[in-house]
C-alpha cells in the first residue's frame, strides 16, 4: 500500500515536470495564429463573410453560473454579449443544476466515477466546458468577459482562413504560459475536445497545492498540455491561437475575474509577476523552484505516511 502511494506521488511530480518541459521546449504541431492582419484583410470580404455555406462553427454561445441570478458586477459583460450577438447566435446559460443534469444523462460513467469526486466545484465547471463544446460546438466565454462587436465576423474569418478543414478551434493565449479556457471557439466534435474529455479521469489527482490541482486536472494547464501534444495534421483539424490585440482590443473586454482563486493562487501569481519584472531566466528559475517545492512536499508526505505506517505496525505487534 505504501509503495503504491509513493509511486503515485512520484508519478504526479513527473507529470508536473514533464508539463513544464513540453510547454517550454517542444510542440507536436506548429502554432497557427489569428492576427490583426487577418482581421483587417478579411473584414471587407462581404461575399465570403456572409456566405453561410462556409459555416462550420455552430452559432451558439455558452456561459455558466451557479444559478440564473447573475451577480450585478457582471451585468454589463453579459448584456454586451447579448447586445452584439442576439441576431446570429443562440444563447445558453448553464446553471449548476443544468450541468449536473447534462453530465449525468449524457456521460453517466464519468459523472459517477470522476465528476462527483472532484474536490472543487471549479473543476466540475471546467470539465463541463469541454463536454458541452464537444457535444454542441460554438463559443464558451467566462462571465467576466464582455463583447465589443458581433462574434459572427470572428467565426467567419476563422472559417474562411481554413476553408478545406472540417474541424476548427481557437483559443487566446494566457499569462504566464499556454492558452486560456475562459474563451473557447470550436466546431462540434472537434478531435481535441474528444481528447480533453477522454483524459479528464486520468488527470484527476491531488497535486498537493490547490491551485496546481485545479490548473492541472481541468484548468488552463490541462488544456495547454493537451493542445501542445495535439497533432493537427494527423487529425485533419486546425487550432488557431488568438493574438492578444484581436482578443482583448477588437472582440472582447475584461473585468476582474478568477473568482475561484485562493490564497495559494494569489501567492504563486504574486511571485510570478515579481519575477516577470526581471527577465525570462528568472521565470525559468521560478518554475524550477516550484518543481523542487513539489518534490519536497511529495517526499515529506511519503515519509510522513511511511513513519505512521511503521508506528501502526509496531503498535499492532505490541498489542499481540
Amino acid at each position: 500500500m505504501q509503495l503504491k502511494l509513493i509511486f503515485r506521488r512520484i508519478l504526479f511530480l513527473l507529470i508536473i515536470i514533464f508539463l513544464i518541459y513540453i510547454i517550454i521546449f517542444r510542440r507536436r504541431s506548429l502554432r497557427v495564429y489569428l492576427t490583426e492582419t487577418h482581421i483587417n484583410k478579411l473584414k471587407n470580404e462581404n461575399f465570403l463573410l456572409n456566405n453561410t455555406k462556409y459555416y462550420r462553427i455552430p452559432r451558439i454561445i455558452h456561459q455558466t453560473w451557479k444559478t440564473h441570478n447573475i451577480p450585478i458586477y457582471w451585468n454589463k459583460t453579459v448584456q454586451s454579449v447579448h447586445q452584439f450577438n442576439t441576431q446570429q447566435f443562440e444563447y445558453h446559460l448553464w446553471t449548476d443544476n443544468d450541468i449536473h443534469k447534462f453530465i449525468s444523462e449524457k456521460y453517466p460513467y464519468f459523472y459517477q466515477h470522476t465528476f462527483l469526486k472532484y474536490k472543487f466545484n471549479i473543476q466540475r465547471i471546467d470539465a463541463f466546458r469541454y463536454f458541452i463544446l464537444y457535444h454542441y460546438g460554438g463559443i464558451y466565454i467566462d462571465m467576466d468577459n464582455g463583447c465589443r462587436q458581433s462574434w459572427n465576423s470572428l467565426l467567419n474569418i476563422l472559417e474562411i482562413l481554413d476553408l478545406n478543414i472540417k474541424h476548427l478551434a481557437a483559443f487566446p493565449r494566457t499569462d504566464p504560459i499556454g492558452i486560456s479556457n475562459g474563451f473557447m471557439i470550436t466546431t462540434k466534435e472537434h478531435p481535441l475536445f474528444k481528447i480533453l474529455i477522454s483524459r479528464l479521469s486520468l488527470f484527476n489527482h491531488n497535486y498537493l497545492i490547490d491551485y496546481f490541482t485545479i490548473m492541472l486536472s481541468t484548468g488552463p494547464s490541462y488544456l495547454s498540455l493537451n493542445e501542445y501534444y495535439f497533432d493537427q495534421l494527423y487529425y485533419q483539424s486546425r487550432i488557431r491561437i488568438i493574438d492578444e490585440i484581436v482578443y482583448s482590443s477588437i472582440y472582447t473586454w475584461h473585468t476582474p475575474g478568477n473568482s475561484w482563486h485562493g490564497k495559494d493562487a494569489k501567492i504563486i501569481l504574486y511571485i510570478y509577476h515579481r519575477l516577470r519584472n526581471f527577465n525570462i531566466k528568472n521565470f525559468y528559475y521560478f518554475l524550477l523552484i516550484i518543481s523542487f517545492i513539489i518534490l519536497f512536499l511529495c517526499y515529506y508526505q511519503c515519509r510522513k505516511r511511511s513513519l505512521n505506517y511503521i508506528y501502526y505496525c509496531f503498535r499492532k505487534i505490541n498489542l499481540y
